[in-house]
C-alpha cells in the first residue's frame, strides 16, 4: 500500500485527467492562442494609429514624430485654368522636421508666349515638438529676389536677417511669447494635437516672415467630408498629357480662419497634409498626382488672363493715383460666381462702406454711421511698425503743434512724402532704418507712416488692395489711421493724401502681386461714378 492508503493501478491501466479529455484541453489552448494574438494584434494597431494620426502622450514628446512624413502636391487655379504649381514636404530628420514648401505662378506675361514667373520658397526646420529652430525664405519677382533668413536663439528669441536685392541686409531681434511656426506648418500643428473635431477652435502662434509679423491665427474646425484626389497618372498619347490612372479617398477636416482679414479655408488630412484651400475671392488650391501638377503645367503656354478694365493689373507702374474725393463700384467675381462673398470684412469700414455688391468709398458724412473704437485684440503681437523711443521723437517733430488727430495724421503724412525719398526694389526695411537711409520703396514709405503714426498715440495699420490709376486697378498699399473713423493716407498722393479711389482687400500687411493673384485675382469691380 502507498502511504496514503490507495493501491496503485494497475501497470497499463492509463490515468485520469481531472481537467477533462484532451480534445477539450486542445480547443481551450487553441482558444487562448488566438485570443492572444488577437489583442496583441489590436494593440499594436491601436499603437500604431495612435503614434501616426493622435500624436501620442505628452510623456513622449521628447521622443516621437507629431506627424509622419510625406509630400503632396497642388494644382493652383482661378476658376478653370491652372496658373500655378504647389508643393510640400515633410521628411524626418535626426534633430526634428523639414518642412519645404515651394508655390510658382504665372502672372501675364509680357509679350505672347513669353514666361513672366514668380516664385515663393521656404524651408524650415523644427523641433519633434512642431517648434520652430531655424527657417530660410526666398521669393523671386520682376521687382527682384527677396531673402530672409532666422534662428531661434533660446525660446524666447529670433533673428531675423533680410536680404534684398540691391540692399545692405538688416537684422532683426524679434522676441518669442512661446514656440511659434511658419504660416506653412499650421495644418502640421492642427493634425498634431490628435484627429480634429467639428467646432475645435485652434490658436496658434504664428511667425509671418514675409510681412514680418508675429501674431495669433484663431482656427474653427468646421467640417469633416471625404475627398476622392488622384493618386497617380499615366500619360494619355492622344491628348498629350497627363491623365489620371488612379484615384484614392481621403478624410479631411476643414480649418476656417483669417489671414490679414481675409478668409481662407483649409482641408486638411490626418496626417496635416492639405487637401484643398479655398480663398473664396482668389485661386484653389487642388491636391493632385505630381505629373498632372507639374509636368502638364510646365509643357503648355503660359495661362491666359482676364485683361478686362474690371479685373486687377497685375502690372506696376510707377504713375501715382489721381485723387478722387467719391467712388462708387459695383463688385463682383468672375465665373463661376457672380455674387461677392458676403463674409469679407475687410471690404467694410473706415471710408469703405458695403451695400450688398454695392462698394461706396469716401469721406462718410455726418448722417452715415461711423466704426467703433479699434480694439486691441487680434492685431499683431510684434511687426515691423513698432513704436520706440526713436520713433516717438521723430513724430513728436512731425506732428506739428495742432493737437486733432486729423491734423496730426495729415501732417505725418506730409512729412514722410517730403522727407523719405522713394526708391524702387523688393525688400521692408523697420521703421527706424528708413527713417537713417532717408530712402524706402512705397511699402516701407507706408510702414513709416503707420510707425509714426502709434509713436503719436494714433491707432493706425497698413492695408491693401486696389488703387485706379487710369482706367485700370492696380495694386497699392497705404495706411489708415484712426480719427473717428478709419483715415486712408498715402505719401504718394499729393500733400494732403487722402484718396477715394481705392478699394482695401486686406488688413495689415504689404500687398505683392502673389499675393493679389493668389487671393483677389477673381475679384470684379465695375465704377459706376467716380467723383474728382
Amino acid at each position: 500500500m502507498s502511504a496514503s492508503g490507495a493501491a496503485p493501478a494497475p501497470p497499463g491501466t492509463p490515468r485520469r485527467d481531472p481537467t477533462g479529455p484532451p480534445s477539450a484541453r486542445g480547443a481551450l489552448g487553441r482558444r487562448t492562442t488566438a485570443t492572444l494574438i488577437l489583442g496583441a494584434w489590436v494593440l499594436a494597431l491601436g499603437w500604431l494609429v495612435e503614434r501616426r494620426y493622435l500624436g501620442g502622450g505628452p510623456q513622449e514628446g521628447a521622443s516621437r514624430w507629431p506627424v509622419p512624413p510625406g509630400s503632396v502636391f497642388h494644382v493652383i487655379r482661378v476658376g478653370d485654368r491652372q496658373v500655378g504649381v504647389s508643393s510640400f514636404a515633410v521628411d524626418t530628420l535626426e534633430q526634428g522636421l523639414r518642412v519645404l514648401q515651394l508655390v510658382t505662378l504665372d502672372l501675364p506675361p509680357e509679350a505672347r508666349g513669353t514666361l513672366r514667373r514668380t516664385s515663393l520658397r521656404t524651408e524650415a526646420h523644427y523641433t519633434r515638438g512642431l517648434q520652430l529652430r531655424t527657417f530660410r525664405l526666398d521669393q523671386h519677382s520682376e521687382e527682384g529676389r527677396e531673402s530672409r533668413s532666422g534662428v531661434v536663439e533660446g525660446d524666447t528669441l529670433l533673428r531675423v536677417v533680410s536680404h534684398p536685392e540691391g540692399e545692405a541686409p538688416e537684422t532683426l531681434t524679434v522676441p518669442l511669447r512661446r514656440p511659434v511656426v511658419l504660416p506653412a506648418a499650421i495644418p502640421l500643428v492642427a493634425a498634431s494635437r490628435g484627429l480634429p473635431t467639428a467646432g475645435t477652435r485652434l490658436n496658434v502662434e504664428v511667425f509671418d516672415p514675409l510681412n514680418m509679423q508675429l501674431r495669433v491665427d484663431r482656427l474653427t474646425v468646421a467640417a469633416e467630408s471625404l475627398f476622392v484626389v488622384p493618386d497617380s497618372a499615366a500619360f494619355n498619347a492622344t491628348l498629350r498629357r497627363w491623365s489620371v490612372a488612379h484615384t484614392d479617398t481621403v478624410r479631411a477636416w476643414r480649418l476656417d480662419g483669417t489671414v490679414e482679414g481675409l478668409p481662407v479655408s483649409r482641408w486638411i488630412d490626418g496626417a496635416g497634409m492639405v487637401v484643398r484651400t479655398v480663398n473664396p475671392m482668389g485661386v484653389v488650391f487642388d491636391r493632385s498626382a505630381f505629373e498632372i501638377v507639374q509636368t502638364n503645367f510646365r509643357a503648355h503656354p503660359p495661362p491666359v488672363w482676364d485683361t478686362a478694365a474690371s479685373a486687377p493689373s497685375y502690372w506696376i507702374e510707377a504713375t501715382a493715383p489721381r485723387r478722387r474725393a467719391r467712388l462708387t463700384v459695383t463688385g463682383g467675381l468672375a465665373a463661376p460666381e457672380a455674387r461677392l462673398p458676403l463674409r469679407i470684412g475687410t471690404l467694410e469700414g473706415g471710408w469703405q462702406r458695403r451695400e450688398g455688391d454695392t462698394l461706396r468709398v469716401g469721406a462718410p458724412g455726418p448722417n452715415e454711421a461711423r466704426d467703433s473704437v479699434p480694439g486691441t485684440r487680434g492685431g499683431a503681437v510684434w511687426s515691423l511698425e513698432q513704436a520706440d523711443s526713436t520713433l516717438r521723437t521723430w513724430a513728436a517733430k512731425a506732428a506739428g503743434r495742432d493737437s486733432r488727430p486729423e491734423a496730426i495724421a495729415h501732417a505725418l503724412n506730409a512729412w514722410v512724402r517730403r522727407s523719405i525719398r522713394l526708391r524702387t526694389g523688393p525688400g521692408t526695411a523697420r521703421a527706424t532704418r528708413i527713417l537713417e537711409t532717408r530712402r524706402g520703396n512705397s511699402a516701407e514709405r507706408v510702414l513709416l507712416l503707420t510707425a509714426l503714426a502709434r509713436a503719436a498715440g494714433l491707432p493706425a495699420r497698413t492695408v491693401w488692395g486696389l488703387v485706379r490709376i487710369g482706367d485700370r486697378w492696380q495694386l497699392g498699399t497705404w495706411a489708415e489711421i484712426w480719427t473717428g473713423t478709419w483715415l486712408p493716407l498715402d505719401p504718394s498722393v499729393g500733400p494732403r493724401g487722402e484718396d477715394a479711389g481705392r478699394v482695401r482687400l486686406a488688413t495689415d500687411g504689404t500687398g505683392r502681386l502673389m499675393d493679389l493673384a493668389l487671393r483677389a485675382s477673381r475679384l470684379r469691380l465695375d465704377v459706376l461714378e467716380e467723383i474728382r
